[in-house]
């Protein structure tokens, strides 16, 4: 490779460059001690420098060796065996029961009548142990050689090679090993003749029009792209916890013989509210309770009619000047039954089961058990012959489907369903929280839709709060963290797939 006379490197590069230049070999950590940088961060300037031809890198594995606990405390002691050995020579035989007052712990016991076993050493007779001792030399030498293993690490050492010496300690858990990977950078030949010839500068990598417009700008030197270097990449082995939520809560769905459907985020209020059964002058129509989008939407020319008859049940059961215009708007969704009802006027009469996961949005102050963007698991089963009670155990089944326990439940209102019903489950921490809502649709609801003579069973759980109970989380703001230590770490949710079908 032809050395240029100048070689313009930029700043952090050109630091780099010098240190190894000048150390000839040194570790990555090492250096980056001396750039004030992360290890991580400067992996892509030794690759750099690598492709230039400066530096080669190359990977080492250190093994740190160091007594565990156990270890430490048979070093102090003695080994199980070795004290046992001592105190059946001294009293000729002994019951198991006189051995407490070798101050041994019970497993330690069993450890040590095991060792001498194996070597022959001991002779069980009427409930009496003795040691036969013409056996006991082999005996000696291993308890000789495990100590003098436990001495040799009484403090950590640094290995590139585990001997084979070690293998006996390792077994029975008296010394601990670590990995420790290396990173070793060496100067090539190249850089250590041209060392004195580095130049700092800064080197272009994004061309902008104001480089361009620079009388100079054909002078500039433009960084060169190197599809070959890796970029790095997160060590995330996993997906995130909640998302694992959300999939085993659909799994549990569709085992349970339902399908999944979907609606948009953005929705007309006549989804969201009128078709609902919902006044206008509802309190959950405010601008403070909803996203309003500050625009309306044309009618489409297939929900006129069901505008009309809307308005008109409004009008009659709920006896207040409905406004079309109000039914128009476009609102950010504030739950997924706007997708339940879309799937009735879209389906029609018949028997079925649908259900969907999304988002759903609301003004709130985020807190531990609010947020202004969350989760919802809504569904209906629709039939002539569907009753409160199937709904009371789709809950149960849904519930014990994810290891929640037995919920309890209580009356509730809801605009659009009667009876109605709030299902509670048991927060480790939080007590009992409100998770499962539901009721059957009013026939107000059911009606304007098309469904006359039909009864629907309707819910819409918080997928939130119940991944609070599954991941023992207290703090609903933790569910959605982008740490990825965090979701490394994170326990995996604790659900009980394949639950029962309802009858």
């Amino acid at each position: 490779m032809e050395i240029p006379r100048e070689l313009k490197l930029p700043p952090r590069l050109y630091l780099i460059a010098k240190h190894v230049a000048s150390l000839k070999r040194v570790t990555a950590a090492e250096l980056a001690g001396l750039v004030g940088r992360r290890e991580q961060d400067i992996m892509r300037d030794l690759a750099e420098l690598g492709s230039r031809g400066l530096i080669t890198t190359s990977r080492r594995v250190y093994h740190i060796v160091e007594l565990s606990e156990r270890g430490r405390k048979y070093l102090e002691r003695g080994l199980p065996e070795e004290k046992l050995l001592e105190r059946l020579t001294e009293v000729g035989r002994a019951r198991t029961s006189d051995l407490s007052e070798l101050g041994l712990e019970e497993d330690e016991v069993e450890a040590a009548l095991g060792t001498l076993k194996t070597f022959g050493v001991l002779r069980i007779h009427e409930g009496y142990l003795s040691l036969d001792e013409t056996r006991t030399q082999r005996l000696l030498d291993y308890v000789r050689e495990v100590k003098s293993v436990l001495e040799a690490y009484s403090s950590p050492k640094t290995l590139l090679e585990l001997p084979e010496s070690l293998k006996e300690a390792r077994r029975r858990g008296l010394v601990s090993v670590r990995q420790r990977k290396e990173i070793l950078v060496e100067a090539t030949d190249i850089l250590l003749e041209c060392s004195d010839r580095l130049v700092p500068g800064e080197v272009v990598t994004v061309i902008t029009p104001e480089i361009i417009n620079l009388d100079s700008w054909d002078s500039i030197e433009f960084k060169p792209f190197d599809l070959s270097v890796e970029p790095p990449r997160a060590p995330i082995f996993r997906k995130h916890f909640f998302v694992e939520v959300l999939d085993y809560m659909r799994e549990l769905m569709l085992s349970l013989g339902f399908e999944e459907v979907k609606g948009p985020h953005v929705e007309l209020g006549l989804w969201n509210f009128d078709a609902l059964f919902v006044q206008q002058h509802h309190p959950s129509r405010r601008p403070t309770d909803v996203y309003l989008l500050g625009k309306s939407a044309k009618g489409e020319p297939r929900v006129e009619k069901l505008l009309e008859l809307v308005g008109s049940y409004h009008r009659e059961y709920r006896r207040y000047r409905w406004d079309q215009s109000r039914a128009l708007e476009l609102v950010l969704r504030t739950h997924c039954t706007s997708v339940s009802a879309r799937t009735l006027w879209e389906r029609g009469p018949g028997e079925y089961r649908v259900f969907t996961i999304d988002r759903v949005f609301r003004p709130d102050t985020p807190d531990p058990t609010h947020l202004m963007e969350f989760h919802q698991l809504d569904g209906i089963i629709v039939g002539t012959r569907v009753s409160f009670k199937d709904l009371l155990e789709f809950f149960r089944e849904f519930a014990r489907g994810l290891g929640l326990g037995e919920p309890r439940f209580r009356p509730a209102y809801f605009p659009f369903t009667e009876p109605s019903v709030e299902g509670y489950v048991k927060h480790p921490r939080l007590g009992w929280i409100e998770v499962l809502p539901g009721g059957m649709f009013r026939r107000q609801v059911l009606e304007p839709l098309g469904l006359r003579g039909y009864n629907v069973a309707a819910w819409g759980i918080g997928v939130d709060r119940i991944a609070m109970v599954l991941l023992g989380i207290s703090d609903i703001r933790d569910l959605y963290t982008d740490d990825v230590r965090e979701v490394e770490r994170a326990p995996l949710p604790r659900v009980v797939l394949g639950a029962r079908g309802l009858g």
